[in-house]
């Protein structure tokens, strides 16, 4: 799978955040002028920069992680299933696919125990009352969960953060070495500040003080790790 953003996604991004035009073609002082990665810039530009494939066929540490994608705005929305030894699974986002997701989860043999919703944006949450009707399962997101608040999953517990930026109420949730970010973090890149600019910077900052190992799985584009978005990512500096 291609990164979700290209150079000129990530430009474009940096100067709706900060509100300033840049003209000049020299990526060493658009980096100045954007506060941006500038060799990690160069790298995208250059279609040098991949995250190492994701093995969605082994557990970790006894969860596994479904990718079910969508096709959104000629790119793709994931949503996630993650299950566990007992097959016990929840659900991040809809990718406004439910029916592949229900599909999916019948087909695996899985008992869903809940949908979470990394924010509010419709491919993100299209089909969510259907799943929810389906199974008979609970819906969480900032509307009804605080920040750093724990959800219990089988002899394991999910913490919820508030991610502000891409949205108002954009969360992240962690389990184990997994990071479900939504439009937080993609893979080279942010997600738009539709919400705030320095309040995305500031969540982004934040997730990426997990450990190198650990797996961020965004809403658009391929999975990544903590220490390969420290090295690549055009916004971290």
């Amino acid at each position: 799978m291609g990164l979700e953003d290209n150079y000129v996604d990530i430009i474009r991004k940096a100067e709706k955040g900060l509100n300033k035009k840049i003209y000049s073609s020299d990526i060493d002082e658009i980096a100045r002028e954007l506060n941006l990665n500038a060799r990690a810039l160069k790298k995208i530009k250059e279609g040098k920069y991949k995250p190492e494939d994701f093995d969605y066929g082994r557990k970790y540490d006894g969860l596994k992680v479904v990718n079910i994608r969508c096709e959104f705005y000629g790119g793709h929305v994931n949503a996630y299933l993650v299950s566990d030894d007992d097959d016990n699974c929840f659900i991040v986002d809809t990718a406004q696919s439910p029916e592949r997701i229900i599909k999916e989860i019948k087909e695996r043999k899985l008992n869903p125990r809940f949908i979470l919703l990394t924010h509010g944006d419709g491919d993100h949450t299209y089909g969510k009352e259907k799943i929810e009707k389906e199974f008979g399962i609970g819906i969480y997101s900032e509307g009804n969960l605080n920040d750093n608040q724990e959800l219990k999953f089988g002899d394991r517990k999910i913490k919820a953060v508030k991610t502000l930026g891409h949205s108002r109420d954009s969360l992240s949730y962690s389990i184990g070495r997994f990071l479900f970010v939504g439009d937080l973090i993609f893979a080279g890149s942010l997600g738009m500040a539709n919400y705030s600019y320095s309040k995305l910077l500031e969540s982004a900052n934040n997730v990426l003080r997990f450990p190198n190992d650990y797996f961020i799985f965004p809403g658009h584009g391929p999975a990544t790790t903590v220490g390969e978005e420290k090295e690549n990512n055009a916004f971290i500096v």
